[in-house]
């Protein structure tokens, strides 16, 4: 059976922290594979990857059936994307490069059904379960509980304008995306530099000032322990296309000394 509760948020919700992991190959096994890892989501990327809708929704499904939340970052802020991965089955939409209020409005009007927001009604999309979620009413108000909004804060234009993303009803959580605040910054991938940090904790803290979860990218168990004590709750702990660049590296340094 789909899930009707959305675990991660009702986990934030409880001041508890979530880890998950990105997905890039766009391949159900490995996100089942992280699923059976022990994971709370997985982070599916349609900004930097070829995928469509299709391959999302086989995602979403193979997320459901490991028993972990899908967390889908659109391509772009086009409301229809946010509605179309709804649609699909996510249970997290994340939309990147956020600099104001009315963005963020934006993303809401498409996530939430009235009176929340305006997100266009289907009865037989998988994001409304098919419609055994029961009447329209009902639907309504389950998929309002159920949705997670998330975007991204990636620029110094989106840093200034935190308190006023941060203050938007409906939303749930802000992403940190330090590279690319770096570039915005002038500090292009100088992702220890003084001032991105300082940009970076005045987002989380604006954020968990205005009753939104934060979340990050982090690459080491001692990086995550920083975050965290700033009030992070969202943890994406690595790339699967990385990890396993990483891996093999590691498998053919063993293995060289049989290469004749």
């Amino acid at each position: 059976m789909l899930p009707t509760v959305n675990r991660v948020k009702q986990r934030v919700q409880e001041g508890k922290t979530v880890l998950g992991f990105v997905c890039r190959t766009l391949s159900p096994v490995i996100v089942e594979i992280i699923g059976q890892s022990g994971f709370d989501f997985v982070w599916i990327d349609m900004e930097h990857t070829g995928a469509d809708f299709m391959s999302v929704e086989a995602l979403c499904r193979s997320a459901d059936a490991t028993g972990i939340e899908s967390l889908v970052r659109v391509p772009d802020k086009n409301p229809s994307n946010v509605l179309r991965a709804l649609e699909v089955g996510a249970g997290i939409v994340n939309v990147p490069q956020i600099s104001d209020r009315a963005e963020v409005e934006a993303l809401v009007r498409a996530a939430k059904y009235a009176p929340g927001g305006e997100r266009g009604y289907c009865a037989s999309s998988r994001g409304a379960r098919y419609g055994f979620l029961g009447d329209a009413r009902t639907t309504f108000a389950s998929a309002n509980e159920r949705t997670m909004t998330m975007v991204q804060i990636e620029s110094s234009r989106g840093v200034t304008n935190a308190p006023d993303i941060c203050a938007v009803s409906g939303l749930d959580a802000v992403f940190v995306g330090l590279a690319d605040l770096s570039q915005s910054l002038g500090i292009t991938g100088q992702l220890d530099h003084p001032s991105l940090l300082e940009a970076a904790l005045k987002v989380v803290r604006t954020s968990r000032a205005a009753g939104k979860a934060s979340a990050m990218i982090v690459e080491t168990p001692e990086d995550a322990s920083k975050w965290v004590a700033e009030g992070v709750q969202i943890l994406a702990c690595g790339v699967d296309v990385l990890t396993f660049g990483r891996t093999l590296r590691r498998i053919t340094d063993e293995f060289k000394a049989f290469r004749t």
